[in-house]
């Protein structure tokens, strides 16, 4: 789980910010504070861009920068990259992992990058196996009671339970609003709201315009 949302959070930037180069997307990762709660070393953010790239997730673009001849590495996506970050997104969706919630997580903060009818289809989809998991989790539990296992065992299980039922409440209410027309997924304006005019993010707005003008201008 933890490949899965490294690739997934590193591809899902790139998408989000294209073209963008290697610093702003390690300081928007940093902004979101994935050193915490989703283990990515921010030096490690180099390789991982390097990495894609060989692996033809990604486009590198080595545009002019300033005066001189220095340059600056730039990315954007490539369709096999934008295929995997579907397949990864997807499957951070449909698995059920309460104790390793890091996946689902990347995938709530960017689905927006999917369709409003991948989205219901993987959720849907993700119900049924927390039913699934739930049903396991009691026969495991009713497996301890029966001495086959040291009873602390079954606090740990039963906690693992809990996780996973409330989630499931959390997850209808969350279907429902998907299902009512809330929110906004890929395909969908957003009227409802702008960041604001002071808003760093603005900043790399207009860098990506100017990094877009570039690689347009040498084809």
């Amino acid at each position: 789980m933890a490949t899965l949302t490294t690739r997934a959070l590193l591809l899902g930037v790139v998408s989000l910010f294209e073209p963008a180069n290697g610093y702003q997307l390690r300081r928007e990762l940093l902004s979101w504070g994935v050193e915490e709660w989703a283990n990515i070393k921010p030096g490690s953010v180099y390789s991982m861009l390097s990495t894609f790239v060989k692996q033809g997730f990604i486009r590198r673009h080595d545009l002019p920068e300033g005066d001189g001849d220095r340059t600056v590495a730039v990315y954007t996506m490539a369709e096999a990259g934008s295929a995997e970050l579907h397949r990864l997104l997807r499957e951070a969706v449909v698995t059920v992992a309460p104790m390793q919630p890091s996946s689902f997580r990347v995938a709530l903060s960017l689905s927006p990058l999917l369709a409003r009818s991948e989205m219901l289809e993987a959720l849907r989809e993700r119900e049924g196996n927390a039913r699934r998991a739930s049903a396991a989790l009691l026969e495991r539990i009713a497996f301890v009671a029966r001495g086959f296992a040291p009873p602390h065992v079954a606090h740990s299980l039963e906690l693992e339970l809990r996780l996973v039922e409330t989630e499931r409440s959390w997850a209808a209410e969350y279907l429902a609003t998907i299902e009512a027309g809330g929110l906004v997924f890929a395909g969908e304006a957003d009227p409802a709201w702008t960041p604001p005019d002071d808003d760093a993010g603005w900043q790399m707005v207009r860098e990506s315009q100017r990094y877009r003008a570039q690689i347009d201008a040498a084809r």
